[in-house]
């Protein structure tokens, strides 16, 4: 019993050891912390031109094909190179057809011997697109960054609202040019188009598909919180070779423990008073904690399970004292007072709640802040004895 407990002393004596961390900020410029779901939201407005490539359009002038374009976005970053957002696209489209039916504004002209008629209808496209910062990808995480490079993909559904009233599933795909105005807002200019099947201008001819392409300029305005963080890194200050030590050391322990455990099954079995009483009267039983800390880890619930099993095994009329400490060289004195009452506390507390120890069995007492009990080490001294 007395080597479990030296063995268990040591062990956490070199954990203690391996809390003294460091903390200093991530410089990595490609990892970020994860953000939460109201962060990095943005909307975005603009505005612009598009022309729409139908079956019969490229016999219009150029200057006749140009029609208004308006789009509304509303998205959130997930990452510094990964967003999503859904699109509204509109405004017109315009082309030429050779039959003065659907979409025809009247109006007609002659082109290589036949005769054509202008087309004028109002449409807009709804999609979901994938966003992808290149520039943050390949470049690392900045948020002062001038100038940003982001295409995207995206699938949507888009409806003309003139007769022949029409729908169609899209593909959609452009180019973002991003650039930084201030922290929260950017300038944008968009290139955008999409695919859809033939039929959507009113008119069906040889084409499997037509499509839309448009330039935009407009602005985004990015919603708090609209930075990601870098983060935290904890540094133990042991090298690896040091915790593969204490990791050995753990499982030896965890071995010990097992094994008395086993011999305290079998000697309740035989009805061996004279084992029992040896566990229970043997050396005080010692619980480490983390500076300013008063909580009681798995590890040690471990070793205080063995415990409640040998009081509970024992004389019930035994009375065990609990003894909380706290580290002198830090903390005030009166904080150090009452950390150590709620260390003792802690450990009562684990053992009538979940392991049903008589509580008339334990008394506790806070003694404050203390010099350096063990080895002239001072997180030797955030302890609690119980004997």
């Amino acid at each position: 019993m007395k080597k479990i407990l030296l063995t268990t002393v040591l062990v956490l004596a070199s954990i203690g050891g391996a809390y003294a961390q460091e903390f200093s900020e991530n410089t990595d410029k490609y990892k970020v912390e994860t953000n939460r779901f109201w962060n990095n939201w943005f909307i975005s407005a603009g505005g612009g031109v598009q022309m729409y490539f139908g079956d019969a359009d490229s016999k219009a002038s150029f200057g006749d094909r140009i029609a208004p374009a308006v789009d509304i976005s509303l998205g959130k970053w997930f990452t510094p190179g990964l967003g999503l957002r859904l699109s509204y696209n509109g405004l017109q489209a315009k082309g030429a057809s050779v039959t003065d039916v659907n979409y025809s504004t009247g109006d007609s002209f002659n082109k290589d011997g036949a005769t054509y008629y202008e087309t004028k209808w109002n449409m807009m496209n709804l999609h979901s697109d994938v966003l992808f910062d290149l520039t943050n990808m390949l470049g690392g995480y900045n948020p002062n960054r001038v100038y940003s490079f982001i295409p995207y993909v995206g699938f949507g559904w888009a409806h003309s609202y003139d007769r022949p009233r029409t729908d169609e599933f899209t593909f959609n795909a452009g180019l973002i040019n991003k650039f930084r105005l201030s922290p929260a807002l950017d300038l944008n200019v968009e290139f955008r188009g999409f695919l859809v099947k033939d039929g959507f201008d009113g008119e069906k001819g040889g084409k499997s598909y037509e499509g839309l392409g448009g330039v935009t300029l407009g602005l985004t305005y990015k919603f708090k919180q609209r930075d990601f963080q870098r983060g935290t890194v904890i540094t133990t200050g042991i090298s690896e070779d040091e915790m593969r030590r204490i990791q050995n050391q753990l499982r030896e322990s965890q071995a010990y423990n097992d094994q008395l455990k086993a011999e305290l099954e079998e000697a309740r079995k035989n009805k061996q008073v004279v084992v029992e009483k040896e566990i229970v009267d043997a050396a005080p039983r010692v619980i480490f904690f983390q500076i300013g800390s008063s909580k009681v880890s798995k590890q040690d619930r471990v070793h205080l399970q063995y415990m409640a099993d040998a009081i509970k095994a024992g004389d019930s009329n035994k009375v065990y004292t609990i003894r909380g400490y706290a580290d002198k060289q830090t903390g005030s004195s009166s904080w150090n007072e009452k950390l150590s009452r709620l260390r003792a506390e802690a450990v009562r507390d684990v053992l009538v709640d979940e392991f049903g120890v008589n509580s008339s069995q334990l008394q506790i007492e806070g003694k404050g802040g203390v010099d350096t009990m063990y080895y002239d080490t001072p997180y030797l001294s955030r302890v609690v004895i119980m004997e």
